[in-house]
Protein backbone atom coordinates (compact mmCIF):
# COMPACT_ATOMS: atom_id res chain seq x y z
CA UNK A 1 0.00 0.00 0.00
CA UNK A 2 1.15 3.67 -0.65
CA UNK A 3 2.31 5.21 2.55
CA UNK A 4 0.71 8.12 1.65
CA UNK A 5 -2.72 6.07 1.75
CA UNK A 6 -1.24 4.68 5.17
CA UNK A 7 -1.12 8.21 6.27
CA UNK A 8 -4.64 9.39 5.04
CA UNK A 9 -6.22 6.44 7.04
CA UNK A 10 -4.47 8.16 10.38
CA UNK A 11 -6.47 11.09 10.02
CA UNK A 12 -9.95 9.28 9.68
CA UNK A 13 -9.49 9.48 13.86
CA UNK A 14 -9.74 13.31 14.10
CA UNK A 15 -12.97 15.02 14.32
CA UNK A 16 -11.81 18.17 13.10
CA UNK A 17 -13.31 18.25 9.93
CA UNK A 18 -10.58 20.28 7.51
CA UNK A 19 -7.61 18.06 8.50
CA UNK A 20 -9.54 15.47 6.67
CA UNK A 21 -10.37 17.24 3.92
CA UNK A 22 -7.01 18.75 3.54
CA UNK A 23 -5.18 14.99 2.95
CA UNK A 24 -8.25 14.01 1.45
CA UNK A 25 -8.01 16.52 -1.25
CA UNK A 26 -3.97 16.22 -1.30
CA UNK A 27 -4.58 12.53 -2.11
CA UNK A 28 -6.26 13.08 -5.46
CA UNK A 29 -4.29 15.74 -7.05
CA UNK A 30 -2.52 14.65 -10.03
CA UNK A 31 1.38 14.18 -10.18
CA UNK A 32 3.28 17.80 -10.55
CA UNK A 33 0.03 19.36 -9.49
CA UNK A 34 -0.79 22.73 -7.34
CA UNK A 35 -3.46 23.14 -4.93
CA UNK A 36 -4.40 25.96 -2.39
CA UNK A 37 -6.49 25.97 1.10
CA UNK A 38 -7.71 28.71 3.31
CA UNK A 39 -7.27 26.96 6.96
CA UNK A 40 -7.39 27.45 10.56
CA UNK A 41 -4.07 29.15 11.43
CA UNK A 42 -4.25 26.12 14.35
CA UNK A 43 -2.35 23.94 11.56
CA UNK A 44 0.93 25.64 12.38
CA UNK A 45 0.86 24.70 16.30
CA UNK A 46 -1.87 22.72 17.57
CA UNK A 47 -0.37 19.02 18.41
CA UNK A 48 -3.70 17.53 17.22
CA UNK A 49 -2.32 18.73 13.61
CA UNK A 50 1.00 17.83 14.41
CA UNK A 51 0.58 14.11 11.96
CA UNK A 52 -0.89 16.45 9.01
CA UNK A 53 2.48 18.48 9.15
CA UNK A 54 4.17 15.65 8.91
CA UNK A 55 1.93 14.41 5.42
CA UNK A 56 2.89 17.68 3.96
CA UNK A 57 6.08 18.04 4.21
CA UNK A 58 6.79 14.43 2.87
CA UNK A 59 3.71 14.38 -0.23
CA UNK A 60 4.75 18.22 -1.29
CA UNK A 61 8.00 19.64 -2.90
CA UNK A 62 6.79 23.24 -1.95
CA UNK A 63 4.94 24.69 0.42
CA UNK A 64 3.74 28.50 1.63
CA UNK A 65 1.94 29.62 3.88
CA UNK A 66 0.40 32.68 3.94
CA UNK A 67 -0.74 34.39 7.70
CA UNK A 68 -2.54 37.80 8.12
CA UNK A 69 -2.17 40.47 10.99
CA UNK A 70 -5.54 40.85 10.87
CA UNK A 71 -8.52 38.66 10.91
CA UNK A 72 -9.50 38.06 7.46
CA UNK A 73 -13.04 36.90 8.94
CA UNK A 74 -13.39 38.90 11.91
CA UNK A 75 -17.29 38.10 12.38
CA UNK A 76 -16.24 34.65 13.08
CA UNK A 77 -12.92 35.51 15.29
CA UNK A 78 -11.00 32.45 13.87
CA UNK A 79 -6.94 33.07 12.28
CA UNK A 80 -7.06 31.48 8.94
CA UNK A 81 -3.71 31.11 6.91
CA UNK A 82 -3.72 30.57 2.76
CA UNK A 83 -2.04 27.24 2.05
CA UNK A 84 -0.37 26.92 -1.01
CA UNK A 85 1.13 23.64 -1.91
CA UNK A 86 2.61 22.22 -4.95
CA UNK A 87 4.21 18.45 -6.30
CA UNK A 88 6.95 18.48 -8.86
CA UNK A 89 8.46 15.21 -8.55
CA UNK A 90 11.94 16.22 -7.29
CA UNK A 91 13.58 15.10 -4.05
CA UNK A 92 13.27 18.68 -2.46
CA UNK A 93 10.99 19.60 0.30
CA UNK A 94 10.69 23.53 0.57
CA UNK A 95 8.73 25.38 2.64
CA UNK A 96 8.34 29.23 3.31
CA UNK A 97 5.99 31.60 5.48
CA UNK A 98 4.70 34.31 4.78
CA UNK A 99 3.13 37.26 6.67
CA UNK A 100 0.56 40.22 5.05
CA UNK A 101 -1.40 42.89 6.79
CA UNK A 102 -4.37 42.02 5.72
CA UNK A 103 -6.22 39.96 2.31
CA UNK A 104 -6.11 42.89 0.62
CA UNK A 105 -2.55 42.48 0.17
CA UNK A 106 -2.64 39.77 -1.65
CA UNK A 107 -3.12 41.56 -4.62
CA UNK A 108 0.37 43.12 -3.99
CA UNK A 109 2.30 39.91 -3.38
CA UNK A 110 4.98 38.97 -5.53
CA UNK A 111 4.11 35.58 -7.22
CA UNK A 112 8.14 34.53 -8.25
CA UNK A 113 8.63 34.65 -4.35
CA UNK A 114 5.88 31.62 -4.27
CA UNK A 115 7.71 30.14 -7.14
CA UNK A 116 10.94 29.53 -4.62
CA UNK A 117 10.55 29.01 -1.05
CA UNK A 118 13.84 28.83 0.03
CA UNK A 119 13.48 27.44 3.84
CA UNK A 120 13.89 23.16 4.08
CA UNK A 121 11.33 21.47 6.06
CA UNK A 122 12.26 19.90 9.22
CA UNK A 123 10.75 16.71 9.00
CA UNK A 124 11.01 16.05 12.61
CA UNK A 125 7.45 17.49 12.33
CA UNK A 126 8.04 20.71 14.89
CA UNK A 127 5.44 22.93 14.73
CA UNK A 128 5.31 25.46 11.94
CA UNK A 129 5.59 28.34 13.68
CA UNK A 130 9.24 29.09 13.37
CA UNK A 131 9.12 29.11 9.42
CA UNK A 132 8.28 32.87 9.98
CA UNK A 133 11.81 33.01 10.56
CA UNK A 134 15.15 33.20 8.56
CA UNK A 135 16.80 30.54 7.62
CA UNK A 136 20.09 31.55 10.15
CA UNK A 137 17.36 31.57 12.68
CA UNK A 138 15.89 28.12 12.27
CA UNK A 139 18.81 26.52 11.93
CA UNK A 140 20.49 28.06 15.39
CA UNK A 141 17.01 26.87 17.25
CA UNK A 142 17.76 23.11 15.33
CA UNK A 143 21.01 22.37 16.21
CA UNK A 144 21.83 24.56 19.52
CA UNK A 145 19.89 21.84 22.48
CA UNK A 146 22.64 19.27 21.23
CA UNK A 147 25.55 21.61 20.05
CA UNK A 148 25.29 23.11 23.25
CA UNK A 149 24.10 19.71 25.54
CA UNK A 150 21.36 21.98 26.93
CA UNK A 151 18.83 20.02 28.87
CA UNK A 152 14.97 20.98 28.81
CA UNK A 153 12.64 21.77 31.87
CA UNK A 154 11.29 18.00 31.56
CA UNK A 155 14.74 16.62 32.44
CA UNK A 156 14.72 18.73 36.21
CA UNK A 157 11.00 18.81 36.99
CA UNK A 158 7.48 17.46 35.79
CA UNK A 159 4.77 19.81 34.99
CA UNK A 160 1.08 18.79 35.83
CA UNK A 161 -2.18 20.42 35.48
CA UNK A 162 -3.01 22.55 38.35
CA UNK A 163 -6.23 21.40 40.74
CA UNK A 164 -9.59 20.58 38.62
CA UNK A 165 -12.00 21.60 41.15
CA UNK A 166 -14.67 21.59 38.78
CA UNK A 167 -16.09 24.50 40.19
CA UNK A 168 -13.85 27.12 41.01
CA UNK A 169 -16.48 30.01 41.26
CA UNK A 170 -17.76 27.64 44.28
CA UNK A 171 -14.06 26.16 45.78
CA UNK A 172 -11.90 28.65 45.84
CA UNK A 173 -12.99 31.87 47.94
CA UNK A 174 -12.29 35.12 49.72
CA UNK A 175 -11.62 35.20 53.30
CA UNK A 176 -14.97 37.05 53.94
CA UNK A 177 -16.84 33.66 52.40
CA UNK A 178 -14.41 31.75 55.30
CA UNK A 179 -14.99 33.63 58.20
CA UNK A 180 -18.80 33.69 57.75
CA UNK A 181 -18.79 30.10 57.27
CA UNK A 182 -16.48 29.11 59.80
CA UNK A 183 -14.19 27.10 57.12
CA UNK A 184 -10.72 27.90 58.81
CA UNK A 185 -9.79 24.45 59.00
CA UNK A 186 -10.94 23.73 55.39
CA UNK A 187 -9.32 26.82 54.20
CA UNK A 188 -6.17 26.26 52.26
CA UNK A 189 -3.79 28.61 51.26
CA UNK A 190 -4.53 29.25 47.32
CA UNK A 191 -3.51 31.49 44.03
CA UNK A 192 -5.68 31.17 40.88
CA UNK A 193 -4.55 34.23 39.00
CA UNK A 194 -1.50 35.63 37.30
CA UNK A 195 -2.76 39.10 38.55
CA UNK A 196 -2.05 37.72 41.68
CA UNK A 197 1.77 37.32 41.29
CA UNK A 198 3.85 40.08 40.23
CA UNK A 199 7.16 38.40 40.66
CA UNK A 200 9.26 35.35 40.96
CA UNK A 201 9.08 34.11 44.24
CA UNK A 202 5.34 33.81 45.42
CA UNK A 203 5.72 34.36 49.43
CA UNK A 204 4.31 33.44 52.71
CA UNK A 205 3.72 37.65 52.58
CA UNK A 206 2.31 37.53 48.96
CA UNK A 207 -0.45 35.30 50.13
CA UNK A 208 -1.47 37.37 53.10
CA UNK A 209 -1.41 40.65 50.83
CA UNK A 210 -3.52 39.03 48.57
CA UNK A 211 -6.01 37.34 51.38
CA UNK A 212 -6.60 40.49 52.94
CA UNK A 213 -8.09 41.90 49.98
CA UNK A 214 -11.04 40.06 48.12
CA UNK A 215 -9.03 37.87 46.04
CA UNK A 216 -9.78 34.37 46.27
CA UNK A 217 -7.15 33.08 48.21
CA UNK A 218 -8.30 30.26 50.09
CA UNK A 219 -9.55 26.81 48.40
CA UNK A 220 -11.61 24.41 50.26
CA UNK A 221 -10.41 21.10 51.05
CA UNK A 222 -13.55 18.95 52.35
CA UNK A 223 -12.94 15.51 54.02
CA UNK A 224 -15.74 12.88 53.26
CA UNK A 225 -18.77 13.15 54.65
CA UNK A 226 -18.29 10.68 57.57
CA UNK A 227 -15.13 12.99 58.66
CA UNK A 228 -16.95 16.41 58.75
CA UNK A 229 -18.03 15.36 61.97
CA UNK A 230 -21.51 17.79 62.12
CA UNK A 231 -19.09 21.03 61.24
CA UNK A 232 -21.55 23.50 60.38
CA UNK A 233 -20.14 25.80 58.63
CA UNK A 234 -18.93 23.06 56.51
CA UNK A 235 -22.52 21.20 56.25
CA UNK A 236 -23.90 25.19 55.62
CA UNK A 237 -21.68 25.43 52.72
CA UNK A 238 -22.21 22.02 51.10
CA UNK A 239 -25.84 22.40 51.44
CA UNK A 240 -25.67 25.89 49.21
CA UNK A 241 -23.60 24.29 46.70
CA UNK A 242 -26.62 21.90 46.59
CA UNK A 243 -28.84 24.06 46.31
CA UNK A 244 -26.66 25.83 43.42
CA UNK A 245 -26.36 22.73 41.47
CA UNK A 246 -22.93 22.13 41.80
CA UNK A 247 -23.15 18.52 42.59
CA UNK A 248 -24.80 18.11 39.31
CA UNK A 249 -21.71 19.24 37.25
CA UNK A 250 -19.95 16.47 35.37
CA UNK A 251 -16.36 16.68 37.39
CA UNK A 252 -18.41 17.07 41.13
CA UNK A 253 -21.51 14.41 40.10
CA UNK A 254 -18.84 11.40 39.23
CA UNK A 255 -17.34 11.65 42.78
CA UNK A 256 -17.91 9.78 45.73
CA UNK A 257 -18.63 13.06 47.74
CA UNK A 258 -19.29 15.69 45.30
CA UNK A 259 -17.61 18.27 47.22
CA UNK A 260 -14.30 16.10 47.67
CA UNK A 261 -11.85 17.39 45.58
CA UNK A 262 -9.41 15.03 44.35
CA UNK A 263 -5.65 15.08 43.48
CA UNK A 264 -4.78 17.83 46.25
CA UNK A 265 -1.28 18.08 45.94
CA UNK A 266 1.64 21.05 46.73
CA UNK A 267 3.94 21.90 43.72
CA UNK A 268 7.55 23.30 44.19
CA UNK A 269 6.37 25.87 41.76
CA UNK A 270 4.13 27.43 39.32
CA UNK A 271 3.59 28.13 36.04
CA UNK A 272 1.28 29.96 34.31
CA UNK A 273 -0.68 28.76 31.72
CA UNK A 274 -1.76 31.49 29.83
CA UNK A 275 0.75 34.33 29.37
CA UNK A 276 0.62 38.05 27.94
CA UNK A 277 4.29 39.40 27.74
CA UNK A 278 6.36 36.37 28.11
CA UNK A 279 5.47 33.17 30.38
CA UNK A 280 6.57 33.16 34.20
CA UNK A 281 7.57 29.82 36.03
CA UNK A 282 7.36 31.14 39.98
CA UNK A 283 8.71 29.53 43.21
CA UNK A 284 5.87 28.64 45.37
CA UNK A 285 7.32 29.53 48.67
CA UNK A 286 3.98 30.33 49.71
CA UNK A 287 3.10 26.49 49.31
CA UNK A 288 -0.13 27.91 48.04
CA UNK A 289 -2.17 25.35 45.73
CA UNK A 290 -3.82 26.63 42.46
CA UNK A 291 -6.00 25.66 40.13
CA UNK A 292 -6.25 24.66 36.50
CA UNK A 293 -5.43 28.47 36.06
CA UNK A 294 -1.45 27.62 36.55
CA UNK A 295 0.50 24.61 36.23
CA UNK A 296 2.02 22.61 38.83
CA UNK A 297 5.81 21.89 38.71
CA UNK A 298 7.21 19.27 40.54
CA UNK A 299 10.84 19.10 40.84
CA UNK A 300 12.61 15.87 40.70
CA UNK A 301 15.24 14.86 43.45
CA UNK A 302 18.40 16.90 43.47
CA UNK A 303 17.16 19.98 41.78
CA UNK A 304 18.30 22.94 43.18
CA UNK A 305 14.68 24.77 43.01
CA UNK A 306 16.08 28.81 43.14
CA UNK A 307 18.50 27.47 40.41
CA UNK A 308 15.77 26.15 38.29
CA UNK A 309 13.62 28.82 38.57
CA UNK A 310 15.87 31.27 37.75
CA UNK A 311 17.58 29.41 34.89
CA UNK A 312 13.89 30.12 32.80
CA UNK A 313 14.27 33.50 32.91
CA UNK A 314 17.12 33.71 29.76
CA UNK A 315 16.38 34.47 25.57
CA UNK A 316 16.42 31.19 24.75
CA UNK A 317 14.21 29.35 27.28
CA UNK A 318 11.73 32.72 25.89
CA UNK A 319 12.18 31.83 22.70
CA UNK A 320 11.36 27.96 22.62
CA UNK A 321 8.29 28.73 24.99
CA UNK A 322 6.70 30.47 22.11
CA UNK A 323 7.74 27.84 19.47
CA UNK A 324 6.49 24.61 21.90
CA UNK A 325 3.28 26.87 22.91
CA UNK A 326 0.63 28.43 21.14
CA UNK A 327 -1.11 31.58 20.51
CA UNK A 328 -4.65 32.80 20.17
CA UNK A 329 -6.87 35.77 19.56
CA UNK A 330 -6.03 39.00 22.11
CA UNK A 331 -1.96 37.64 21.66
CA UNK A 332 -2.17 35.33 24.51
CA UNK A 333 0.76 32.54 24.59
CA UNK A 334 -0.87 29.17 26.20
CA UNK A 335 1.63 26.04 27.04
CA UNK A 336 0.39 22.81 28.18
CA UNK A 337 2.29 20.66 30.62
CA UNK A 338 3.82 18.62 27.70
CA UNK A 339 4.62 21.34 26.08
CA UNK A 340 6.42 23.47 28.79
CA UNK A 341 8.49 20.44 29.44
CA UNK A 342 9.94 20.86 26.32
CA UNK A 343 11.33 24.23 26.69
CA UNK A 344 15.44 24.44 26.82
CA UNK A 345 16.24 25.15 30.07
CA UNK A 346 20.24 26.05 30.58
CA UNK A 347 20.11 25.36 33.78
CA UNK A 348 23.21 25.13 36.63
CA UNK A 349 23.40 25.67 40.14
CA UNK A 350 25.11 28.74 40.25
CA UNK A 351 21.96 30.54 38.87
CA UNK A 352 19.88 30.35 42.12
CA UNK A 353 21.99 33.69 42.61
CA UNK A 354 20.13 35.31 40.56
CA UNK A 355 16.60 34.41 41.82
CA UNK A 356 16.67 37.32 44.55
CA UNK A 357 17.90 39.60 41.70
CA UNK A 358 15.35 38.75 39.02
CA UNK A 359 12.21 39.15 42.01
CA UNK A 360 13.40 42.01 43.16
CA UNK A 361 13.29 43.85 39.29
CA UNK A 362 10.23 42.14 38.75
CA UNK A 363 8.72 43.62 42.13
CA UNK A 364 10.22 46.97 40.98
CA UNK A 365 8.58 46.71 37.14
CA UNK A 366 11.58 46.59 35.12
CA UNK A 367 10.96 45.61 31.33
CA UNK A 368 12.17 41.63 30.86
CA UNK A 369 14.67 43.57 28.63
CA UNK A 370 16.44 44.72 31.69
CA UNK A 371 16.02 41.59 33.24
CA UNK A 372 17.94 39.73 30.00
CA UNK A 373 20.58 41.93 30.13
CA UNK A 374 21.67 40.38 33.69
CA UNK A 375 20.46 37.47 33.06
CA UNK A 376 21.54 36.56 29.43
CA UNK A 377 25.09 37.24 30.46
CA UNK A 378 25.24 34.62 33.57
CA UNK A 379 22.70 31.67 32.36
CA UNK A 380 23.74 31.83 28.29
CA UNK A 381 27.88 33.31 28.26
CA UNK A 382 28.73 32.50 31.43
CA UNK A 383 26.94 29.15 32.00
CA UNK A 384 27.17 27.59 28.69
CA UNK A 385 29.94 29.38 26.29
CA UNK A 386 27.38 31.16 24.07
CA UNK A 387 28.68 34.31 21.88
CA UNK A 388 27.34 37.98 22.29
CA UNK A 389 26.26 36.74 18.93
CA UNK A 390 24.69 33.57 19.59
CA UNK A 391 22.48 35.27 22.67
CA UNK A 392 22.07 38.82 20.43
CA UNK A 393 20.23 35.99 17.81
CA UNK A 394 18.40 34.25 20.67
CA UNK A 395 17.33 36.91 22.03
CA UNK A 396 16.15 38.47 18.32
CA UNK A 397 13.88 35.19 17.69
CA UNK A 398 11.87 35.69 20.95
CA UNK A 399 11.19 39.31 20.03
CA UNK A 400 10.24 38.56 16.63
CA UNK A 401 8.23 35.49 17.60
CA UNK A 402 6.55 37.50 20.28
CA UNK A 403 6.36 40.69 18.86
CA UNK A 404 4.38 38.58 16.53
CA UNK A 405 1.73 37.08 18.18
CA UNK A 406 1.28 40.01 20.11
CA UNK A 407 0.75 42.04 17.23
CA UNK A 408 -2.98 40.17 17.37
CA UNK A 409 -4.05 42.23 20.16
CA UNK A 410 -3.97 45.51 18.46
CA UNK A 411 -6.51 46.88 16.20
Amino acid sequence: MDSSIKTYNLFTKFTNVWVSFVVGSSLLLKENGKIGFVIPAEILQVSYAQQLRGFLAHFYNKINIISFEKLVFPDIQQEVVLLLCEKNGSDSHLIEHLELRDASELGKLDVSVLRSPSKKIDFKFNKWTYYFLEQEEINFLEKIAERKNIPTISNYANVEVGITTGANDYFTVPLLVVEAYDLKEFAKPMVGRSVQVNSVIFTKEDWELNRQTKAKSHLLVFPSKENINGQKGASSYIKLGESMGINKGYKTSIRDNWFVIPSIKLSDALFIRRNNLYPRLILNEAEAYTTDTMHRVFMKKDTNKKAFIASFYNSLSLAFSEIVGRSYGGGVLELMPSEAGKILLPYQTENAELLSTIDKMMRDKNSIDQILKITNEQILKKGYSFSDKEIKLADSIWKKLSARRLNRNKS
